[in-house]
């Protein structure tokens, strides 16, 4: 019989979630089921901004970071 204590097993670490980015529409989008319309101001994931940014859907400045 063994003295020794079971060895434990190494335990995995989820990814931080990054802030979420708030940017504003220039044109019409539907976020979350809702129709938006440009001007307004919506929190998205960064990758989501950047797509948005790179189809012209959104202006190319981040409002600000949501924590």
């Amino acid at each position: 019989m063994s003295t020794q204590p079971p060895k434990k097993q190494p335990t995995r670490r989820r990814a931080k979630t990054p802030a979420m980015e708030r940017v504003t529409l220039d044109l019409e989008h539907t976020h979350l089921g809702k129709k938006h319309p440009p001007g307004d101001e919506i929190s998205v994931h960064p990758e989501t901004a950047r797509w948005l940014r790179d189809a012209g859907v959104v202006s190319p400045t981040t409002i600000s970071n949501k924590d």
